[in-house]
Formats: structure tokens, C-alpha cells, sequence
């Protein structure tokens, strides 16, 4: 017989739906600068890669984020990098 501490765990098909959850709220809401950090850490945590230069759709990404950066960055004033606007989520 399983202890408790086992059966009150979520199972395979259980943590596969809340992933795709997650990453369906995710997409959803990229055009907020704090979204897009937090998705972009949720890629980065489960070793989601592409290379920029070889994909037209990714470039536009990463166009995106320097634009967002930017405007992040006329707003507060002063300047900020990419890396500062990913880590202030």
C-alpha cells in the first residue's frame, strides 16, 4: 500500500495538463513585458531552444523584445537591458 505522501502527488497525465495550461496563458499574453519573462524562463526551464537567425518567426521575437525593452526603457527613463526587463518578473 502507497503512503500518503505518494498518492497525494499529481500524476503524469495530471502535471502534462497543467504544463500545456501553462503554457496556453502563456502565449496568450506576450505583449505583457512580465508575461513574456515568465515565458521565456518557462521555455528556458524545459530546454526550449531555437536558433534566432534560422527562423523568420523566432527573429520576430526577438525583434519584439528589443522593441519591448525599449519602450520599458523610455518609460522608466533611463536605461535598461533585456536582460534587466526578463529578470524583473
Amino acid at each position: 500500500m502507497l503512503d500518503k505522501e505518494y498518492r497525494d502527488k499529481a500524476n503524469l497525465a495530471e502535471l502534462n495538463n497543467l504544463h500545456g495550461k501553462v503554457a496556453a496563458v502563456l502565449a496568450e499574453n506576450l505583449d505583457d513585458p512580465k508575461i513574456l519573462a515568465n515565458a521565456i524562463k518557462f521555455l528556458k526551464d524545459n530546454n526550449v531552444t531555437a536558433d534566432v537567425m534560422e527562423s523568420e518567426s523566432m527573429q520576430s521575437l526577438a525583434d519584439s523584445i528589443k522593441q519591448i525593452a525599449k519602450e520599458e526603457e523610455e518609460a522608466v527613463g533611463g536605461s535598461i537591458s533585456i536582460e534587466e526587463l526578463l529578470g524583473s518578473s
